[in-house]
């Protein structure tokens, strides 16, 4: 049932669509058609990497980094070092991969925020990464509690970096990463002693429970606890996720946030289509069933049930619009933005909403 509060909140984020011209809000750079694209290594002397066989471990923490950026050049791929298209600064985005990640695996929606102004830093995390210098056979996720500290200090890195540093708002800074990236983002942005002040909207795409994930599978989150911050949140999650399933479920951390916050629920929709990934098995089969028989072996009892889904694309296209929705609103003041997150339901019919959304002054 809607209440009075809901029917009051609906009718002001239709409104404020009408009367958006009329407001003034923070000015913005205009959107790029081009991306640049950086990499830099940036070292952490103040903390160790753990060992991790065959990995030794290190005296200190190493990101290799890849940056995406707005840029001078009209070609279809990103450019190597491009010259940035000028407009002002730019808010900042980090990224963080799942479990045996890469930080390219899922350009379909950091392209887009990158070609709508937003400058996207995605690390190689030592011991969670595929591509990581550790050359791990397989992930080491006891070290993710490591990962939202890797977080903070990439921020410290790009916001003194003599090249990035001059382009990126402090003031408009975000997170988001899929899977065990989305358990990072949401101990950066709302995790006790582990957040980052500096996160002013944050966005976990499928992190299932994180505080029941890191408990239940030794993630490295010992002592960590939920904050009581009203950063503003966006919860992506799939409603045929098997990983979420197995890690808590998406309801609890939603219950746990303070507004404003989103749920984004897409029907019918698996863990491994938010990123890049977008093969089709055959029979109806889950997606995130053939990840767990290649990479443990065996699938999880969920996989016995059959179901049609989602398209892969339709999956994208919706990620790609709530992500560029939220951080407008958020980062960039974009009144209609607010009202195009707070009503994505209404956009697409596979999607379940929950909101609590705290008016702005």
């Amino acid at each position: 049932m809607t209440t009075i509060c809901e029917t009051l909140v609906l009718g002001w984020l239709s409104a404020i669509i009408v009367v958006a011209g009329a407001l003034t809000v923070a000015p913005t750079p205009t959107a790029a058609e081009g991306i640049g694209l950086a990499r830099e290594t940036f070292v952490d002397g103040s903390r160790p990497t753990k060992p991790s066989p065959p990995f030794a471990g290190s005296t200190d923490r190493r990101l290799d980094t890849w940056i995406w950026y707005p840029a001078d050049t009209d070609a279809g791929e990103p450019i190597p070092d491009a010259k940035p298209l000028a407009g002002g600064l730019r808010p900042l985005i980090v990224y963080s991969h799942g479990t045996y990640g890469r930080p390219d695996n899922a350009t379909h929606f950091l392209f887009h925020l990158v070609r709508h102004g937003y400058i996207v830093a995605a690390p190689a995390f030592p011991l969670t990464s595929r591509v990581s210098h550790a050359k791990l056979p397989a992930a080491d996720v006891s070290d993710a509690g490591s990962q939202p500290a890797d977080v903070s200090f990439l921020i410290d890195s790009l916001l003194a970096h003599p090249r990035f540093g001059p382009m990126i708002d402090a003031d408009r800074i975000g997170a988001t990463g899929i899977s065990l990236g989305g358990i990072t983002t949401y101990f950066a942005s709302f995790g006790f002693p582990t957040l980052d002040s500096r996160i002013k909207a944050s966005a976990p795409i499928a992190p299932g429970d994180p505080p029941y994930a890191a408990l239940g599978f030794g993630l490295g989150f010992e002592g960590t606890v939920p904050a009581p911050v009203s950063t503003p949140a966006l919860l992506l999650v799939g409603e045929a996720d098997v990983f979420s399933a197995s890690t808590g479920g998406p309801g609890p951390a939603y219950e746990r946030l303070r507004a404003p916050k989103y749920q984004v629920l897409i029907r019918k929709a698996p863990h491994v289509w938010f990123g890049n990934r977008d093969h089709v098995p055959a029979d109806d089969l889950n997606p995130d069933c053939v990840w767990f028989e290649e990479n443990t072996g065996a699938q999880p009892p969920l996989c016995a049930k059959r179901r049609p889904l989602i398209e892969p694309a339709r999956q994208k296209e919706i990620v790609r619009y709530a992500l560029l929705a939220f951080f407008d609103a958020y980062l960039k003041s974009d009144i209609g933005a607010l009202a195009r997150i707070g009503l994505v339901d209404e956009t697409f019919e596979e999607v379940v909403l929950r909101r609590e959304v705290a008016r702005p002054e």
